[in-house]
């Protein structure tokens, strides 16, 4: 059994890791609770940008073509592109590994490429021998606006290069406060029937667009699968801080259940000690 020495080393050290994984938790809920508030404050635009692109496609003949409709369903050889997104590091329960199990699952190593956002992906991926293209368009990776454009606006000119012919969007989806769960998310080429209203709803003002509906609803899309891609980037970060949040409760929870039972098993010691000493000092006395 160690002695009193060791098991006070013993409680010290893992009160300090206790103050550590108490303070990622509160780190945690910091960057959530703004990620929330970047969130709610730019959906109101996107969602006017989803609107006016129905309000388009409502007034235009049926014919109406643009590149982000281009299905290419005929074309073989498809490739289809994954944007995939986890953190760079652990500490994060089971939020990596759910998404590492969902992208093996669904994307075929021959027919794919993988764009990866945070270092287990891009690391499970490779390792795996998986098509992966590290360049997104973007020299770091921020969770912002301007990294969702950068990023949007290389994948759709990937797209409209036929580099790639399909765009999905593989991330994290904040479920309730205790539950995370990975999604998998079309991107390109865009739903019409994603944008159409039903008929008891539709508006009856006439619509002007300059130069053109086409211009005017290409330069909306793209801003449309920025605010797409963005929300799943909050959504992800969100869900990673969460369950960092879990992990370093637990962590903190089982630290203290550790000191609770290293200081009773110091105070066995201790009162053992205390006795053995007595007893010492009673056969002392008696041989005097």
């Amino acid at each position: 059994m160690a002695n009193t020495r060791e098991i006070r080393l013993k409680i010290k050290a893992t009160g300090e890791t206790k103050k550590i994984t108490k303070a990622m938790k509160m780190m945690a809920a910091v960057k959530l609770r703004k990620a929330r508030e970047a969130h709610n404050a730019t959906l109101p635009f996107f969602q006017h940008i989803q609107e006016t692109m129905i309000d388009i496609l409502e007034r235009i003949p049926e014919e109406f073509n643009t590149g982000f409709f281009d299905k290419r369903e005929d074309k073989p050889n498809r490739k289809i592109g994954y944007i995939v997104i986890t953190s760079d590091r652990g500490l994060t329960g089971s939020y990596n590994h759910n998404v590492i199990k969902l992208a093996k699952g669904i994307i075929d190593k021959k027919n794919s490429v993988v764009f990866p956002i945070g270092a287990m992906i891009q690391n499970a991926m490779i390792k795996d021998g998986y098509n992966v293209v590290t360049d997104l368009g973007i020299t770091s990776y921020e969770v912002d606006t301007i990294t969702a454009a950068r990023i949007a606006n290389h994948m759709i000119k990937l797209f409209q290069d036929e580099t790639i012919d399909e765009l999905k969007f593989i991330y994290t989806d904040m479920k309730s406060a205790m539950t995370v769960k990975p999604n998998v998310l079309h991107l390109l080429p865009l739903d019409r029937a994603a944008f159409e209203r039903p008929v008891s709803n539709k508006n009856n003002f006439t619509l002007e667009l300059e130069p053109s509906p086409q211009v005017v609803f290409d330069v909306l899309a793209s801003k449309y699968v920025k605010g797409v891609l963005y929300g799943g980037m909050i959504e992800s970060f969100v869900s990673e801080q969460l369950a960092r949040m879990n992990a370093m409760d637990s962590a903190t929870t089982n630290a203290e259940k550790v000191i609770e039972q290293l200081t009773r098993n110091y105070n066995r010691v201790r009162q053992s000690s205390i006795t053995q000493e007595i007893t010492e000092i009673i056969a002392g006395m008696s041989n005097v």
